[in-house]
């Protein structure tokens, strides 16, 4: 299970390629006429922020769990189908 160094490590790496990427982006855009601006990119950092941020975070909490969302001493199988009618 990866730490919560790890974690923090990936993120920061994460953010710091895509910032990279949207640089390289904005930069080679053959339509001058058109460029593209930080706001193109406003959805996927979004995206990145929920993957690098609670999604992340979901990860480190999940030690010794395989559902997400699951508090660590929870049981290993949760019955999930409805009682039989009386």
């Amino acid at each position: 299970m990866a730490s919560k160094e790890e974690c923090d490590r990936y993120a920061q790496e994460l953010n710091r390629r895509f910032d990279e990427f949207t640089r390289w982006a904005t930069a080679n855009w053959p339509d001058k006429r058109f460029p593209l601006m930080d706001a193109d990119f406003q959805e996927a950092r979004r995206e990145i922020a929920h993957i690098a941020g609670p999604r992340l975070a979901d990860v480190e909490s999940m030690e010794g769990n395989t559902a997400p969302g699951l508090p660590v001493d929870a049981p290993q199988f949760v019955p999930v189908s409805p009682a039989p009618w009386p």
